[in-house]
């Protein structure tokens, strides 16, 4: 029982973490130590609740925090936040995101990303460089109620600078080992009181971490480059629009997997013979229209993103010439959202919005069999036809192709639109108690289109004697169209009760979805088991037995909607005045049709299937703490106990396992350290340091293959002399070994590791 009170004790912590962002607090390019109760801006364009005191369980990261915690990209917040997580997969394709549990590897996502109010709808586009960041939100539970689809485990969201709100310039590099080059520019001006701009640039550029033993180069070198422009003008004190325009570059070694062997738990190095590598460009535009009447807000908020990208992948992750897939995507995505919510310093508050998408996803997969891949995968095929027959008459069935090429072409458009509604209430009934309840009402049409065409050339061998089949059969035509609609009501109901301005207690239930779609990585299997039809048929009359025709492919292609309700309690308190912020948060999620990722039989791709029901509880606390007027550290932790409640693939029974990817333990502790000079050669000495750590993570269903919990630590320290700052930081400086990343391939494990350990420095300059 004691260890239980101090547990709670000790739980009853996470900051609000939120810091002032007004001009003055922006110039410098500092670590500075602030009071628990200054503020950063936290306007929202729907929300009726302040986000200083929202119900519901909120991570917010300064300008400054995301400088001494060096948080260059979205996956750098993973255990930063409690109970947040987000693999490195081996490339900038597919960033998975998984808050309490919830997230797929695979077609689609379950986190919502936001980048000044404009969705981005696809996990191919989050992994970007964080620059001129104004701060980041992370909403952890569903947010379906104002952002909709696809935000079943939580936000985030991401704010950028104000032209209005710093003018200036900034220029950093950074260097460090494994050849790291990070470069940014960026300028910040007004031509006159109504019209500002932002302009930047960034490059960044590593060697690699991993060796390639099959070639001898590294297997992970990796370039970006992008900029961004923002055009802003405050053409009246209650009008204002803001468009950005911003482009990434990526080019990239990708999936340095290793070996992964079971019994003595060691990671081969990386050892494959084709290419693996990635490519992107990713464009994005938006714009603001923002009206402010005596008591209303309107805004609209329209975006339009374009991704072109070119994947290889050498998908046995061997030496061996089996199979390797090339997989192109091209996406244009527009989104338009509508919101008017009330500016009344009455208790009762509302928002009102329309929201419409249309997303065109064209996915090229061709999978090509090569050498190794004929003789070890498909000819066996033919050899078993021939076992099975059991009659010594019949002849050998020899491929003749030196390479099969199986082409796939996926046209997935999708489209919706979704009304909404929330209001809160203040001082319900008595001082303190406010009620929030919101309604969306959401509908989606998912669209499938599958095109492919290929043909196996085989023999029929008496001894020495060949004598070639493939006139005797057409090629696979594969030609299948389908939809799907979806409707979904999304309620939020929150009850919360402040006993003072900064100490409340709130108990929200939501419910939370994620839509259905279809499945694009398994054309090679669907199309190997056609086309072993569409053979075996043309010579029904040879073989015995009858001939198992394959399943329709929208149905092995199509999953279904997840759906979950979350109940979650949670308090936040200033302890300490100006000294100790605290938070804890309890929440419970009842998950149905669970979107699981797993890898098909033949080995050749991975689909997204549904996994009965799951349940998801677990713990957030988070502490700030001021120690002294120089010094102060933050703890945040998180638990998440994620399993099946009911699932059975038909070959095995997890109910009860862990659900996979989902750290049992996230955690981070972080200090801060600031020492202003006075009439010294130097203004001012820094330093921060975070210890973070995450596990114990299952990668497969069966539980059988595990990450243990393990720790990393980051450092950075340095001077600031006028506007000119200089410091050295480290990663990993443990050098902890771990995985990062689990793979299937025939059935063989593959790991990618974590980085190791990473140092450098950098000099950074700021002009007003």
């Amino acid at each position: 029982m004691r260890k239980i009170y101090w547990t709670i004790v000790w739980g009853l912590s996470i900051s609000t973490q939120v810091f002032s962002a007004n001009g003055n607090n922006i110039v410098n390019d500092t670590i500075r130590t602030y009071n628990l109760n200054e503020v950063i801006l936290t306007s929202s364009t729907k929300e009726t609740n302040d986000l200083r005191s929202i119900p519901a369980a909120a991570s917010i990261f300064s300008p400054q925090q995301i400088i001494s915690k060096q948080i260059s990209s979205i996956k750098e917040i993973s255990t930063l936040v409690p109970n947040l997580y987000m693999p490195d997969y081996g490339a900038k394709l597919t960033s998975a995101i998984y808050i309490r549990g919830i997230g797929t590897r695979s077609s689609g996502q379950s986190i919502g990303v936001y980048v000044d109010n404009v969705p981005y709808l696809d996990k191919s586009t989050f992994d970007f460089e964080l620059m001129d960041i104004q701060r980041i939100e992370v909403l952890r539970g569903p947010q379906g109620t104002l952002y909709g689809r696809n935000s079943m485990g939580g936000i985030i969201n991401i704010y950028t600078i104000s032209p209005f709100d710093f003018q200036g310039k900034k220029v950093s590099v950074s260097t460090g080992n494994y050849g790291q080059i990070n470069a940014k520019a960026s300028h910040y001006g007004v031509i006159n009181d109504k019209f500002g701009f932002t302009a930047g640039v960034y490059y960044d550029r590593t060697s690699g971490y991993f060796t390639n033993e099959y070639t001898g180069d590294k297997a992970d070198h990796m370039q970006s480059a992008g900029g961004r422009i923002r055009l802003e003008g405050h053409f009246h004190p209650r009008f204002k629009m803001a468009y950005t325009f911003s482009g990434d570059y990526t080019d990239q070694g990708a999936f340095p997997y290793g070996l992964y062997d079971a019994t003595s738990g060691k990671v081969a190095p990386v050892n494959i013979n084709d290419p693996s590598s990635y490519r992107r460009a990713m464009l994005s535009n938006s714009l603001l229209v923002e009206y402010k009447g005596e008591n209303v807000l309107f805004s609209s908020t329209t975006g339009y993103q374009y991704l072109n990208d070119d994947m290889k992948m050498d998908q046995d992750f061997s030496p061996k010439s089996i199979f390797t897939l090339n997989q192109r995507q091209k996406q244009h995505a527009i989104s338009q959202e509508f919101a008017l919510k009330s500016l009344t310093q009455s208790p009762y508050q509302w928002s009102f919005g329309m929201y419409g998408f249309y997303n065109h996803l064209k996915t090229d997969g061709p999978v090509t069999f090569k050498e190794d891949g004929i003789k070890e995968v498909l000819q066996p095929i033919f050899d078993q036809i021939k076992e099975n027959a059991n009659n010594p008459k019949m002849p050998n069935l020899i491929i003749t192709d030196k390479e099969l090429h199986i082409p796939g072409t996926f046209q997935t458009p999708s489209y919706g639109f979704a009304i909404f509604h929330q209001s809160t209430y203040n001082d319900l009934f008595t001082e303190g108690l406010s009620l929030t309840a919101g309604i969306r009402l959401d509908y989606e049409k998912q669209n499938f289109g599958y095109q492919s065409e290929a043909k196996m050339n085989i023999s029929a061998s008496f001894g020495k004697i060949e004598f070639p089949l493939g006139s005797m059969y057409e090629p696979t035509v594969m030609d299948v169209h389908s939809h799907q609609d979806f409707w979904q009501a999304l309620p939020k109901v929150s009850l919360k009760y402040a006993c003072t301005p900064s100490t409340y207690t709130y108990f929200s239930v939501s419910k939370g979805y994620k839509t259905g779609g279809y499945n694009v990585q398994m054309s090679a299997d669907v199309m190997q088991s056609q086309m072993k039809y569409d053979m075996m048929n043309a010579f029904k009359d040879m073989i015995p037995g009858e001939i198992q025709k394959p399943l329709p492919v929208e149905e092995v292609a199509a999953y279904k909607p997840e759906q979950s309700w979350n109940y979650e309690i949670g308090t936040r308190s200033e302890l300490l005045t100006n000294l100790l912020n605290a938070e804890l948060t309890l929440f419970y999620m009842d998950i149905k049709n669970l979107q699981n990722t797993q890898f098909v039989n033949s080995g050749n791709g991975r689909i997204l299937t549904n996994a009965g029901k799951a349940k998801s509880m677990g713990i957030e606390t988070s502490l700030r703490a001021r120690l002294t007027p120089e010094l102060t550290a933050d703890w945040n932790y998180g638990y998440t106990h994620a399993s099946f409640k009911d699932y059975d693939n038909g070959k095995e029974n997890f109910k009860g396992n862990h659900i996979p990817y989902t750290p049992r333990h996230t955690s981070s502790l972080s200090l801060q350290y600031v020492h202003n000079l006075k009439k010294r050669w130097i203004d001012q000495l820094y330093a921060s340091t975070q210890l973070n750590g995450a596990g114990k993570i299952y990668w497969t269903e069966r539980n059988n293959i595990k990450q243990d919990f393990y720790l990393t630590l980051n450092a950075r320290a340095g001077v600031r002399k006028g506007k000119i700052n200089l410091c050295l930081w480290g990663k990993n400086m443990t050098n902890t070994r771990f995985a990062a990343f689990y793979f299937e391939s025939f059935g063989n494990p593959f790991i990618q590791l974590g980085k190791p350990l990473q140092f450098g420095a950098e000099i950074s300059l700021t002009l007003q």
